[in-house]
């Protein structure tokens, strides 16, 4: 029997949990999943079949910094559309088909995390 791979879940780094998970649902239109911990030190939040777990760490902003996330969307000039005034578009992440054959954009969360939500072009 074959083993197969469902689902992806990152963890990423973040300096405040709470801040975070409010990051990801007003500025990224997901939707809390779960908080753990007292105080809270770990929490989940969900978009369609995406989920993102976050995870309080003291350097946070220095692994955050180097910690990258992609999105495989569908329709992604809509969900463009929907984010790029939510002020956590990334200085260069305008919507541009790459050369590598995608159409992309990219935010960053609170810590840094470079976050891009793309499409086959």
């Amino acid at each position: 029997m074959n083993s197969e791979i469902l689902k992806a879940i990152p963890v990423l780094p973040t300096s405040d949990v709470t801040a975070g998970v409010d990051f990801y649902i007003q500025k990224l239109g997901f939707t809390e999943a779960f908080y753990h911990g007292e105080p809270i030190s770990y929490a989940g939040v969900s978009r369609d079949g995406a989920i993102v777990h976050l995870c309080q760490m003291d350097d946070a902003k220095s692994i955050a910094a180097q910690t990258m996330l992609r999105f495989h969307v569908q329709n992604v000039e809509t969900l463009y559309d929907e984010l790029k005034d939510s002020g956590a578009l990334h200085p260069n992440g305008a919507l541009q088909t790459k050369p590598w054959g995608t159409r992309e954009f990219t935010v960053l969360d609170l810590d840094g995390v470079c976050i891009t939500f793309f499409e086959n072009a």
